[in-house]
């Protein structure tokens, strides 16, 4: 069964089509007047496969660092953390794609000394060249639980 495009029929299309390019138009001029304010709140994050990086949360500071003979997708790697205060106690520790959603993956770390914690981790492979990924570590300190955020990027 053909059916033929009537007048009504056309009419129809090109209001939808009028209004899908408004929205478009719409979403894209608000999302440009938006980044431009944001971007000057960008911060440079530290990269933990280059460098240790330190973060701080009132009076607790973590210190990260990623070691690894190369550091490619689906090859293990080193995570070692260590805290101003010995007594902080890491709850949770996991990989998330940072650039890209990945899901999680699991970071099993082991204390080794008062405030000190090392552990091995891997990261799968994306169709990205390059992917940002983030350890998050909740940990408890005095009580009070927080949540340190250190990142890292892996090339193909």
């Amino acid at each position: 069964m053909k059916e033929r495009l009537t007048g009504p029929k056309l009419g129809q299309i090109l209001v939808v089509l009028v209004i899908l390019t408004g929205a478009f138009i719409y979403k894209t001029y608000k999302d440009g007047q938006s980044s431009d304010t944001s971007s000057s709140t960008n911060v440079e994050l530290c990269d933990i496969g280059h460098t240790k990086c330190t973060l701080e949360q009132g009076n607790l500071s973590a210190v990260g660092q990623l070691t690894a003979d190369k550091l490619q997708p689906e090859s293990s790697f080193m995570l070692s953390v260590s805290f101003s205060e010995p007594d902080v106690k890491v709850l949770k520790s996991r990989l998330e794609g940072h650039s890209m959603y990945m899901g999680t993956l699991p970071a099993l770390l082991k204390q080794t000394a008062p405030g000190e914690w090392q552990g091995q981790a891997m990261v799968g492979a994306c169709s990205e060249r390059q992917m940002t990924w983030a350890w998050v570590l909740e940990v408890e300190h005095e009580g009070q639980p927080q949540q340190f955020k250190f990142f890292f990027e892996v090339k193909r």
